[in-house]
């Protein structure tokens, strides 16, 4: 550009933020990439990866634009896996919100560009690898399932551990790799930390039959981020969901417990009918729970529940040592006897702060109801009298206690706005005790109630009439950030 008198105006040059990365066999390239910015558009308070395309390739980017705002790596040489789903060679992955790793059994090279905190960890001696010991059990896992080719039932693994252990790698990582066997396996992931959630909003217990590759984008926080309605290029792997509504399992264990044989339920429903489900088996991800009598007592639960026969201790050696005195005598529902193992975890593992996982659940949320960069989805909004919808809310802890009643029925109030509802499938005439524990429909965001009118605005992922679909109000996730402007 010239101005008369002036002369030549030179262009702002934006230094490249592409860089390679040379991993050697055995090493981890280990990062911590920032979620997008929140961005307002067309009436909507969404990420910015909810509107925006994907980031495209580093290498066909402008020295005139602006700095990539989300990591974007590209395997450029060589074998490389996140978690045990393999990265395809020359593709481009955007890694937003995330803690994690990528590493190489035979060296590799990444093409990285965009913001994030990162090092290489080098290791010389494979026995010094943290993957070598998850192998090792994903082989011997295997052995189970070959075993299991002519009839019987595949392993069912539980992991447990302290929180910040690495049990929600493992169990990604154990689901991907048996996937990746010849001829595929299906296994069923099982997610029962309602801090988290699994293919779900938090809040939750649910299960799904993983029989295809794992997305390398997803898994910011848990097993398997939040599953979108429409076409992707990685199938979608589709729940069986069930609302327990707290934060921690200690809150209100009974109903903890009561949710957990439900979904137990509907696993050995599917493996009854399913040989491939049947041989593949079961990874549980359990939550963190204390190591005293109650917290053992929850997880001997649900290993009789799943008849889990394998337990995997991740780092606790304290945990170890309980499980083994609680377990050692025991056998599972189909005769066998249970394994305890102690596992070291990873030095890659790192804290989940809370303001990191608050960002994990409003970005669950706003994936839920628009999608995400690779795919937007278009919610309905729509005007709900009161008397149209039926909500119960479950009881305070200390409510609970005093009436011992599981929903407590009520019309909407101001306080409502901003939470996401829970659809049961179930009828408003049923029973309150069925209507707690039935299986998940989705879920609802209330945008305003105006008791003035007597009338809620509501979010849904579809239009139409909830109908006779009662509608339960929790205490988690928390309220959520204003959806609509």
């Amino acid at each position: 550009m010239s101005i008369p008198g002036l002369g030549q105006i030179p262009v702002q040059q934006t230094p490249s933020t592409t860089r390679t990365i040379t991993l050697k066999p055995l090493w981890e390239w280990r990062f911590e990439s920032p979620f997008p910015s929140s961005t307002s558009t067309g009436g909507h308070t969404l990420a910015s990866s909810s509107l925006a395309p994907p980031t495209t390739s580093p290498s066909s980017s402008s020295s005139t634009t602006a700095p990539p705002t989300s990591l974007t790596v590209k395997l450029t040489s060589g074998t490389a896996e996140r978690d045990g789903t393999e990265l395809a060679l020359g593709k481009p992955y955007v890694l937003a919100g995330a803690k994690s790793k990528i590493s190489t059994l035979t060296g590799c090279t990444l093409e990285v560009s965009g913001p994030c905190d990162d090092y290489v960890a080098e290791c010389e001696d494979p026995d010094d690898w943290p993957a070598v010991s998850y192998l090792n059990l994903h082989f011997a896992l295997q052995n189970q399932r070959w075993r299991a080719a002519s009839g019987g039932v595949g392993p069912r693994v539980l992991i447990a551990g302290a929180p910040a252990s690495g049990k929600s790698t493992l169990a990604r990582t154990l689901l991907a790799l048996a996937t990746r066997q010849d001829g595929g396996q299906q296994p069923v992931g099982v997610g029962l930390d309602p801090r988290d959630g699994m293919l779900s909003l938090p809040g939750t217990v649910s299960a799904a039959v993983f029989g295809s590759v794992m997305d390398v984008e997803t898994g910011g926080a848990g097993v398997a981020d939040t599953p979108s309605s429409g076409p992707a290029a990685v199938p979608v792997k589709v729940p069986v969901v069930y609302y327990y509504g707290r934060q921690r399992v200690e809150d209100e264990p009974a109903a903890w417990r009561t949710a957990v044989s439900a979904l137990a339920g509907a696993v050995r429903g599917r493996r009854e009918v399913d040989g491939e489900v049947r041989r593949a088996g079961v990874v549980v991800d359990a939550p963190a729970v204390g190591v005293g009598k109650d917290g053992v007592g929850l997880l001997v639960h649900v290993v009789e529940e799943f008849a889990v026969n394998v337990v995997v201790v991740l780092g606790s050696g304290r945990l170890n040592a309980e499980l083994q005195k609680s377990l050692g005598q025991m056998r599972t529902s189909l005769g066998e006897p249970i394994t305890v193992v102690q596992l070291d975890k990873s030095e890659g593992v790192v804290e989940r702060d809370e303001a990191f996982m608050q960002q994990t659940r409003e970005a669950a949320i706003k994936e839920y109801f628009f999608g995400d960069a690779k795919m937007t989805l278009s919610p309905a909004t729509q005007q709900v009298e009161f008397g149209a919808v039926t909500i119960y809310k479950i009881p305070d802890l200390s409510e609970y206690l005093a009436d011992e009643e599981v929903l407590e029925k009520m019309e909407p109030v101001p306080e409502m706005a901003h939470w996401c509802l829970t659809v049961m499938n179930a009828s408003v005439r049923d029973p309150l005790e069925t209507i707690r524990y039935a299986s998940v429909m989705g879920f609802v965001y209330v945008a305003d109630v105006e008791p003035e009118r007597r009338r809620l605005k509501i979010l849904a992922p579809v239009s139409g009439r909830l109908g006779d679909r009662p509608l339960v109000w929790g205490h988690w996730p928390e309220p959520h950030i204003n959806l609509l402007g």
